[in-house]
């Protein structure tokens, strides 16, 4: 069953109000300061985000991992929790319901929620690009996407974040996804994946590229096939509610500037961060005989995909973008409503969020000791 379905379903059951994890706690954090950072023996401020995998964190998201463990919420006043929601829909539901102050969702899982009516809102861009791709073997059948027709595409589950983004691909090229091909869900990266790909049981899949880095570390060769227009899409933000948004704006304002120091600090010294990364998720790093591994791989990715146009506004919105990927996944479905990208833009945070000292940063990464190989 899609996501969206589901996401309605939260709505007919009222589920908008805020959780008892969500609490009661909604003083102005930074009121007393006029805007600057409190003091961190003032009482902290509890900030849930729901991440969307089954770990806290996965190889992209150092800019979150670096600001927490280096203390930058807590400056800001701030006591920040980084939840395990599961998937991105999971996050994007958890959002909604209350049960967590924001998330970082995946572009469809937000996009979707957006398009079936729900008051979410992005107030501050973590990343642009391809999240999910289209991919085929070296030597298999099909090596362009205006030849798929007739063709077994595996996909990672039924309503999976590529899916919408298949479809799109697919009918461009005047091939109907619903007659014109079939999907067969194979699962994310895993030995299933790996025996259908193998056994030719699939001409074609359409998955995250965090799947196809495990598959391209177990030996398998893939070839990207994914359209360029993808890369101009959002990836992840700072998703929440409106609802939320207008009692925990201070709260949210500094997490996002605590984001945009720890991104900041990141490109200041992508081997610390590549460092912290490993401490928080060292399996993701082990590697194969070739000496690759899975995490490595996808911090490479993310180097660019998080880099913003300019560092002096990281957490910028693209608006063309995110109005293009909007009327792509609207297209994929008669149930989405037209959405204008502006009414779930928030921008108000974006100059706040890029006002701490850079030379402060900058020092920290230059004084950073690896700690993890």
């Amino acid at each position: 069953m899609k996501k969206h379905l589901k996401f309605a379903a939260i709505v007919a059951a009222g589920a908008l109000a805020l959780s008892a994890c969500s609490t009661a706690a909604e003083s102005d954090v930074a009121e007393s300061t006029g805007g600057e950072a409190p003091a961190v023996t003032e009482e902290l401020v509890p900030f849930t985000m729901a991440m969307a995998s089954g770990n806290t964190y996965t190889a992209e998201w150092w800019g979150w991992l670096a600001a927490k463990e280096l203390g930058y919420y807590e400056e800001l006043g701030l006591d920040v929790e980084f939840v395990a929601a599961g998937g991105s829909g999971d996050a994007m539901e958890q959002v909604i319901a209350g049960n967590a102050d924001a998330g970082n969702p995946s572009a469809p899982a937000f996009g979707e929620a957006a398009l079936v009516g729900l008051p979410v809102v992005n107030v501050f861009t973590y990343s642009n690009g391809a999240i999910f791709g289209i991919f085929v073997p070296e030597d298999g059948p099909y090596q362009s996407i205006a030849d798929m027709k007739g063709a077994n595409i595996g996909i990672s589950e039924p309503g999976g974040g590529e899916v919408a983004f298949l479809e799109a691909a697919l009918r461009a090229e005047g091939i109907d996804p619903i007659t014109d091909v079939q999907l067969i869900p194979i699962g994310d990266g895993g030995p299933e994946t790996l025996a259908a790909l193998d056994n030719g049981s699939v001409d074609v899949y359409s998955t995250a590229y965090n799947d196809i880095f495990a598959i391209q570390t177990a030996g398998i060769n893939l070839v990207d096939l994914t359209p360029a227009i993808y890369n101009t899409f959002p990836a992840r933000g700072i998703i929440t509610t409106q609802d939320t948004l207008a009692k925990k704006r201070d709260a949210l304002e500094m997490f996002s500037r605590g984001t945009a120091m720890g991104i900041y600090f990141c490109f200041e010294n992508l081997e610390a961060c590549r460092d912290l990364m490993k401490g928080a998720i060292p399996e993701a790093f082990e590697q194969n005989a070739d000496g690759i591994s899975q995490g490595d791989l996808r911090f490479t990715l993310a180097t660019s995909q998080v880099r913003p146009a300019s560092l002096d506004r990281i957490g910028v919105h693209d608006a063309a973008g995110t109005q293009s990927f909007l009327d792509l996944i609207q297209s994929t479905s008669p149930d989405y409503i037209s959405v204008n990208a502006a009414d779930v833009l928030f921008d108000e945070f974006i100059d706040s969020a890029n006002d701490f000292d850079r030379d402060r940063v900058a020092a920290d990464a230059a004084a950073y000791v690896p700690q993890n190989g």
